[in-house]
């Protein structure tokens, strides 16, 4: 049983009801936007297949909850540690302050969105006034990896304030990916230098979840178990602007698809990297990272992967912290064998990835 999926005019029928929506369409795909979250919500290389970004299946109940988990592309503010967790020193009580995300987006511009909003330091107990967020779509009008391929995209640019100084803090962008779960698994590839390694930043990863190959690592995404992989800006590849690559077939389909992100505006050592991780708090910290959902202690199992990046470690300015980026973000439809080729092209690999 494959997990559900939205096609464009599902997804767009359900969020007008309750947030301004765009869809912008390319010559044979589509991508929607949505104020509430400032969302880039669904991306279609086709508009005759779903969504290749995650959306839950009863997404109606929760955007009208005003809650986080609607899927699609997202900003989120790091490290995690600070900001997500009750009680930091443990990583215990993580939630989602919903000051961020959702957030109080407003739409300034054509694809521009801003929301104003207090941010509140777990770790040392205090709010921090005057913070905002801001991001800006640009729709990608031809493909810039010259696929021929089924392909839509956009060029994102984020900026995260934080009304103090003195605080490591970057923007933090995460793309929340479809899979078919345990009946065909997605496959997470990044780019890394020689004799690089990975990180595991929840417990350890099994070794039949990720590897390190010739030029790439890989990671299994689906959905069953709580993992995360991280992988350290010592080991990035910053000749290439990808840092990401997720292959997938759609549901009950021989058609498969690809994301990817790319930008070089990331941290560039352990010195500007923010976020440490929850299985080795004192240990080295990864720029890249990637989340495999599984089954949370509430109960709760939403069937999703990630690919993330932690932006540029923020700046002080005019009294306040400044973390801006710009990102990329491309997806593309077509036979398995056309979508390898396109993660052998971004990853700049001499051999086709292995994937699960």
């Amino acid at each position: 049983m494959s997990n559900p999926s939205f096609f464009c005019k599902e997804l767009q029928a359900i969020t007008t009801k309750f947030s301004p929506t765009t869809m912008v369409e390319s010559s044979q795909g589509a991508l929607l936007f949505t104020e509430y979250g400032a969302r880039l919500l669904g991306l279609f290389p086709r508009r005759d297949l779903p969504n290749v970004l995650w959306n839950p299946a009863n997404l109606d109940e929760v955007m009208a909850s005003k809650l986080w988990a609607i899927g699609g592309e997202r900003l989120w503010l790091s490290p995690e540690r600070t900001f997500y967790y009750d009680n930091p020193r443990d990583f215990e009580g993580w939630f989602t302050p919903s000051e961020m995300d959702p957030g109080h987006y407003t739409t300034i511009g054509s694809l521009q969105y801003q929301s104003n909003f207090a941010a509140f330091d777990c770790v040392m107990n205090e709010s921090y006034e005057g913070c905002s967020a801001e991001r800006i779509f640009k729709i990608h009008e031809t493909d810039p990896f010259s696929t021929g391929l089924a392909h839509a995209g956009t060029t994102i640019t984020d900026t995260m304030v934080i009304g103090v100084t003195h605080i490591d803090m970057c923007a933090w962008s995460l793309a929340m990916v479809f899979t078919n779960g345990l009946s065909s698994p997605g496959t997470a590839l990044f780019p890394i230098k020689p004799n690089a390694s990975v990180l595991s930043y929840f417990t350890p990863i099994p070794a039949d979840r990720v590897s390190v190959e010739a030029g790439y690592a890989r990671y299994k995404i689906d959905a069953q178990d709580i993992y995360k992989l991280a992988i350290r800006p010592e080991d990035m590849c910053f000749d290439n602007p990808v840092k990401a690559v997720y292959v997938s077939a759609y549901p009950d389909s021989d058609t498969w698809f690809c994301v990817i992100k790319s930008t070089n505006d990331m941290p560039r050592s352990q010195e500007e990297c923010v976020d440490p991780a929850k299985g080795n708090p004192d240990g080295p910290k990864g720029g890249i990272q990637s989340y495999n959902a599984g089954p949370a202690p509430s109960g709760e199992h939403l069937l999703f992967g990630e690919i993330e990046l932690q932006l540029v470690k923020g700046i002080e300015k005019d009294q306040t912290t400044i973390s801006k980026a710009t990102h990329t973000i491309d997806a593309y439809a077509g036979t398995k064998a056309e979508i390898l080729a396109v993660a052998k092209k971004a990853l700049r690999l001499n051999t086709v990835p292995v994937i699960y």
